[in-house]
C-alpha cells in the first residue's frame, strides 16, 4: 500500500508540471484511504495538490483566459463592411470606399481614442477607450443610434442590421433587427470575452472556451445548444461560424458550405485569428507557422486566393458580401467580396473586388 501512495504522490507531483496534463486528470478527485497509515500518506499527497498542483492548475486555466481574451482583439483594429473598409490608427479610425466617396482613406469625425472598429452591412460602430459605443450609417432598424450606445464595454460585431457588445461584467447588449433572435433586446446573460454577428445570427466566446448561439440557424451555423469545445477566438460570415481551438491551433467550422467556406472537418494548421465573409474565410498562420493569410471559398473576385496571401500579419477582415433572398438564397451584391489583412509595419493590404475603391484606397499607413 506505501508503495502504491507513493508512486501515485509522485505522479502528481510530476503531471503538476507538465504541460501535456490531461483534461481528465484536472478533474481527478483525491479520495482519502480509510487505515490510519494510509491516512497520513493521504494527508501529504493532498497537501502536496494544493501547494504544487492546484496553484498550478488555476494559473493555467488563468492563462488560457486571457488567452481567449487577447484573441479577442487581435482583429479589433481592422473592418471590412460590405464595400468600405476602416482601420484603427492611434486611436483614430480611416476610412474608404463606398461611404467615403469612393475617395481616399479619410479620419471618422467625432470619435476619441477609439480601441476597436465593426462593420456591418450599412453600419459601423467604434469602441472607444472610456466603454462607450459611437455608431453611424444606416439606422432603419435602430443598429445604429446616432447618439451612440453608453455602458462599460470591452468588445463590439455588427451583423447585417444588427449590432452586439460585451459589457464589462461579461453579458452581452444587443440592438437592431431581431426579426430571427438575433439581437433580443434583453441582451445574453453570461460570462463572454468576445462576440461575432453575421447576417442573421450571433455567436458568443465564454470565458470557459465554449460558444454560446443565437438567432437563424437554417443552416447549422448558430446551434441552440451552442458549441462545446476550448476555443480562443470566433468569426461570424454570412451564414457560418468559425473558431480557433485551443489545443492545436486548427480551426472548427459549421453552417453553410456551398462555396466551401465552412469545409465540416474545418482547417487544419496553426492559427491566432480568424475573419469570415459571406462566402469565404481567412486565417492568419501564426509566425512560427510561417505566418501569412490562409484563404477559401468563394473567389470571384480574388478576395480569397486559394495560395494564400504572404506577408507579416497582425489583423485581418473579411466582407460579407451578399444577402439572403425570401427562399433563404445567398445573392451577392453587386461590386462587393473584397478583404484585408493589417501587416506589422501599419500598412494595410486589400484584396478582392474594388468597384468602390475599398481595396485600392487602402492607406499606406
Amino acid at each position: 500500500m506505501v508503495d502504491v501512495v507513493e508512486l501515485t504522490l509522485a505522479s502528481v507531483l510530476y503531471n503538476s508540471t507538465s504541460s501535456s496534463f490531461s483534461e481528465e486528470k484536472e478533474e481527478a478527485i483525491v479520495t482519502p484511504l480509510e487505515d490510519s497509515s494510509s491516512s497520513s500518506l493521504g494527508e501529504v499527497a493532498y497537501s502536496a495538490l494544493r501547494t504544487c498542483f492546484f496553484p498550478w492548475l488555476h494559473e493555467r486555466r488563468n492563462a488560457r483566459e486571457q488567452k481567449r481574451v487577447q484573441a479577442s482583439k487581435t482583429n479589433a483594429a481592422l473592418s471590412a463592411g460590405r464595400r468600405d473598409s476602416m482601420v484603427v490608427v492611434q486611436g483614430d479610425v480611416l476610412a474608404w470606399g463606398r461611404r467615403n466617396g469612393h475617395g481616399a482613406a479619410r479620419p471618422v469625425q467625432g470619435l476619441q481614442e477609439v480601441v476597436a472598429v465593426a462593420a456591418g452591412g450599412e453600419h459601423a460602430l467604434a469602441l472607444q477607450a472610456d466603454g462607450s459605443i459611437v455608431c453611424w450609417g444606416s439606422n432603419e432598424f435602430g443598429q445604429a443610434p446616432p447618439e451612440g450606445v453608453s455602458g462599460n464595454f470591452v468588445a463590439i460585431a455588427a451583423g447585417e442590421c444588427h449590432s452586439l457588445a460585451v459589457r464589462r461584467d461579461g453579458g452581452v447588449t444587443c440592438w437592431g433587427e431581431n426579426e430571427f433572435g438575433q439581437a433580443p433586446p434583453k441582451g445574453v446573460d453570461g460570462d463572454f470575452v468576445a462576440v461575432a454577428a453575421g447576417h442573421r445570427h450571433s455567436i458568443a466566446l465564454r470565458r470557459d472556451g465554449g460558444i454560446s448561439c443565437w438567432g437563424s440557424n437554417e443552416d447549422g451555423q448558430a446551434p441552440p445548444d451552442g458549441v462545446d469545445g476550448d476555443f480562443v477566438a470566433i468569426a461570424a460570415g454570412m451564414c457560418h461560424s468559425l473558431a480557433i481551438r485551443h489545443r492545436d491551433g486548427g480551426i472548427s467550422c459549421w453552417g453553410r458550405n456551398r462555396e466551401g467556406q465552412a469545409p465540416p472537418e474545418g482547417v487544419d494548421g496553426t492559427f491566432v485569428a480568424i475573419a469570415a465573409g459571406g462566402g469565404h474565410s481567412l486565417a492568419l498562420r501564426h509566425r512560427s507557422a510561417g505566418g501569412g493569410v490562409v484563404c477559401w471559398g468563394w473567389n470571384k473576385h480574388g478576395q480569397a486566393p486559394p495560395e494564400s496571401v504572404t506577408g507579416d500579419f497582425v489583423a485581418i477582415a473579411a466582407s460579407r458580401d451578399g444577402w439572403l433572398d425570401a427562399s433563404t438564397r445567398w445573392r451577392t451584391f453587386a461590386g462587393a467580396g473584397h478583404s484585408l489583412a493589417l501587416e506589422r509595419s501599419g500598412i494595410t493590404v486589400a484584396f478582392g473586388c474594388d468597384m468602390d475603391g475599398q481595396c485600392s484606397n487602402a492607406p499606406p499607413l
